[in-house]
């Protein structure tokens, strides 16, 4: 079941991590299941509350709480399916610190590396079962 982004959502993660380089930026993914696809239907940024913003990223809970009010409320197919973060000058996959932040195994990662040139588009990854590390998870890009 891959995971779908438009190329608006790839532009607007690319526009979030710039603007926070040379920190880390983060998001929420809120999307739904539509069959074998799960589709990002809506990005909500985070502010990034980590004591060191430039190698980590700690998703302000403020935000992520009050989606879970607003999807509970809607009471709709739509569910926070992951969430994305930012590497500066860093590699387009999870690092040791990120493997450490496993919480939930079902909620996928996007990672975006970014540099002083800008972001390159994200890789998507699942946390394995035994939140040992993470598997690579196919993306797909739409118009």
């Amino acid at each position: 079941m891959p995971l779908r982004l438009t190329s608006a959502q790839q532009a607007e993660l690319a526009a979030l991590a710039t603007a926070a380089f040379p920190h880390e930026a983060c998001a929420l993914l809120v999307g739904r299941e539509d069959g074998a696809v799960l589709i990002v239907e809506r990005i909500v940024p985070a502010a990034n509350l980590a004591v060191s913003p430039e190698r980590e990223f700690e998703l302000d809970p403020a935000v992520h709480v009050a989606e879970l009010r607003r999807l509970r409320e809607a009471d709709g197919p739509q569910k926070i399916l992951g969430h994305w973060h930012s590497h500066p000058n860093g590699r387009d996959e999870p690092s040791a610190q990120d493997a450490a932040m496993i919480f939930d195994p079902a909620m996928l990662w996007l990672i975006s590396t970014v540099d002083a040139a800008g972001a390159a588009p994200p890789r998507a990854f699942r946390p394995r079962a035994d939140a040992s590390g993470f598997d690579p998870f196919p993306l797909q890009t739409e118009s």
